[in-house]
C-alpha cells in the first residue's frame, strides 16, 4: 500500500523527478565521459606539478585564483532551450510509463529527514507563536487564506468602482445649465411658499433667491487675490462641502466673503457686485451672523437652506466642488487634484470603497473569531479562549501582509488575472501542506515586525495572567 497520496499534479511533477534523476545517473556511469573527464584532470593536474616544480608556484597560484573568480561570475555562453512543462511531462512519460511514487526517488533515510525538518519546522514555529493546539494551528492557516482573500477583494472592488480615478467632465452638466436652474428655482418656491403665507414676506426670502457672497470673483484682482475663475471655488470656504456649511451659511446672512486662508472680506451687490477691500474678522462675521439669525428667527433657516441648495446644485458640475478641507492645509495639492477633476465625488466614492473595504475586514475577522469559537470545548475559559483567538488573527494578519512567498505566488502572479482565478489558486495554496510549511519557515527566519512582537508579547502576558487566576 502507497503511503501518499497523490494528486495528478503531484504524480507529474514526480516522474518528471525519476526522469530527470536517471538521466543525470547515466550521465555519471557513462564510462567513455568518465575518462575524458578523468584524463582532462589528470592533464591539468600534471601541468600544474611541472609548472610548481620550476618555481612558478606564485604564477599558479594566482591564476587558479583568478580563474576561480571569473567562473563565480562567468555568464553562460551557451543558454540550454527551456521547454514548456508539458512537453518535458510528454517526455517524462514515453520514458516512464508507470506511475512514480516519493519512494523511488528518495530513499527511506531522505524521506525521514524530510520529516523531521517538517517537525522541527512546525516545532519552531509554535515556540515563536505560542500556538499549540492543533485545532488553533489548522484556524491559523485558514485564517491566513482569508486574510489574503480578504487583500485580494479590495483592488478588484476598487478598479470595479473607478477607486482614485477622476471624473470625466464631459458626463457633467455646465454649472448654468438650465435643469440645474429650473430645480434650484423650484426648491426656493417650495420653501417660500411653504412660510411666507404663515409669516409674511422678510429679507429671508432675499436670502434664497440671491447669488451667494462666495460665488462673486469681481474685485479680488484689485486685493491682489487669485480667485481662477472657474477655479474660484476652490479658494472660497463657502464651497468647501464640509466648512461650507458653517462658513458659507454664514457668508449667505451677512454678505461676506471668506477666503481658504480664512481671511473675510465684505461683499456689495449695487451698482454691481463685487468684493470689497474692507477685511472683516471672523469675531466680527460670527456676531453678524448671530444678529440675522435674532432679528428674523427665517433667515437662519433660509440661509442654511441657500447653502444646501448651492452645495447641491454645484456639486455634480464640470467643475464639481473641491475635496473638503484640503485647501486650507494644502492648497497647492487641492490645486491640483480639483484641476485633475479629482473633487468631492470622487473622494465620497472613494471612502465609500474604503468603507467597505473596512467592512470586509471586520466581517472577515468576526467569521473567524465565530468559527473558532465554536469549537471551544466546555471546560475551556472563555477568557483564555478568546485571548487565542486574537493571536490567531494577529499572526494570520502579519503572515498575510508580509510574507513574500505569498506575494509571489498569489498578489504577483502574472496567471492570477482575475477574481475566480486568485480565490482558487488561495484554496489550493492554503491546503498544500507544502507551501504552509514554506510561509512557516519563512516565519521563523525573518525578523519579526518589532510591533507585532510587542502585541504577541501582550497577549502572552494577558494569557499567562489569565491561567494564574484561573
Amino acid at each position: 500500500m502507497d503511503n501518499f497520496k497523490y494528486t495528478k499534479q503531484e504524480k507529474e511533477i514526480n516522474k518528471v523527478l525519476k526522469y530527470n534523476q536517471e538521466i543525470s545517473q547515466k550521465l555519471l556511469d557513462d564510462s567513455e565521459l568518465l575518462s575524458a573527464r578523468k584524463a582532462a584532470d589528470d592533464n591539468i593536474n600534471s601541468s600544474i606539478e611541472l609548472l610548481k616544480s620550476l618555481g612558478y608556484d606564485k604564477e599558479v597560484s594566482t591564476v587558479q585564483s583568478e580563474a576561480y573568480e571569473a567562473a563565480s561570475v562567468r555568464k553562460i555562453e551557451h543558454k540550454p532551450m527551456v521547454e514548456n512543462w508539458d512537453s518535458i511531462v510528454t517526455e517524462a512519460n514515453e520514458y516512464i510509463p508507470y506511475d512514480v511514487k516519493i519512494e523511488d526517488i528518495l530513499s527511506q533515510e531522505e524521506i525521514d529527514n524530510v520529516f523531521q525538518e517538517l517537525d522541527r519546522i512546525n516545532a519552531e514555529f509554535s515556540r515563536k507563536t505560542s500556538i499549540v493546539n492543533k485545532t488553533d494551528l489548522k484556524f491559523l492557516a485558514v485564517a491566513t487564506a482569508l486574510q489574503v482573500v480578504k487583500a485580494l477583494l479590495f483592488p478588484h472592488v476598487a478598479e470595479k468602482f473607478g477607486y482614485g480615478k477622476s471624473f470625466d467632465p464631459t458626463e457633467r452638466l455646465a454649472h448654468n445649465d438650465k435643469t440645474i436652474e429650473e430645480k434650484h428655482r423650484e426648491a426656493n418656491d417650495r420653501f417660500r411658499d411653504k412660510y411666507v403665507k404663515k409669516n409674511g414676506k422678510g429679507y429671508w426670502i432675499n436670502i434664497l433667491y440671491q447669488t451667494p457672497p462666495y460665488d462673486i470673483t469681481k474685485g479680488s484682482a484689485g486685493l491682489g487675490i487669485n480667485m481662477e475663475g472657474r477655479y474660484h471655488r476652490l479658494h472660497t470656504l463657502g464651497h468647501d462641502p464640509i466648512l461650507g456649511w458653517f462658513f458659507g451659511t454664514a457668508n449667505i446672512l451677512t454678505d461676506i466673503i471668506t477666503l481658504n486662508d480664512f481671511r473675510s472680506f465684505r461683499v456689495v451687490r449695487k451698482p454691481k457686485m463685487a468684493i470689497t477691500p474692507k477685511q472683516v474678522t471672523i469675531d466680527a462675521l460670527l456676531e453678524e451672523s448671530y444678529q440675522m439669525a435674532k432679528d428674523d428667527y427665517l433667515n437662519l433657516p433660509a440661509a442654511i437652506f441657500a447653502q444646501a441648495q448651492h452645495l447641491k446644485s454645484d456639486v455634480a458640475t464640470k467643475t464639481g466642488l473641491p475635496v473638503p478641507i484640503l485647501s486650507v492645509f494644502n492648497e497647492n495639492f487641492a490645486s491640483k487634484l480639483y484641476k485633475n477633476q479629482y473633487d468631492s465625488l470622487c473622494l465620497a466614492r472613494d471612502m465609500k470603497i474604503i468603507g467597505v473595504s473596512y467592512l470586509i475586514s471586520v466581517l472577515v475577522d468576526m467569521i473567524i473569531g465565530l468559527t473558532h469559537g465554536l469549537f471551544r470545548q466546555s471546560d475551556d475559559s472563555k477568557e483564555l479562549y478568546e485571548v487565542r483567538t486574537r493571536k490567531i488573527l494577529l499572526i494570520s494578519n502579519s503572515i498575510a501582509s508580509t510574507s513574500s512567498i505569498i506575494n509571489a505566488c498569489i498578489t504577483k502572479n502574472p496567471k492570477n488575472l482575475d477574481l475566480g482565478s486568485l480565490l482558487s489558486t488561495v484554496s489550493h495554496l492554503f491546503t498544500d501542506i507544502r507551501f504552509i510549511t514554506k510561509i512557516k519557515q519563512e516565519f521563523i527566519q525573518q525578523e519579526i515586525d518589532k510591533k507585532i512582537q510587542h502585541e504577541l508579547n501582550e497577549i502572552e502576558e494577558i494569557y499567562n495572567s489569565m491561567c494564574t487566576t484561573s
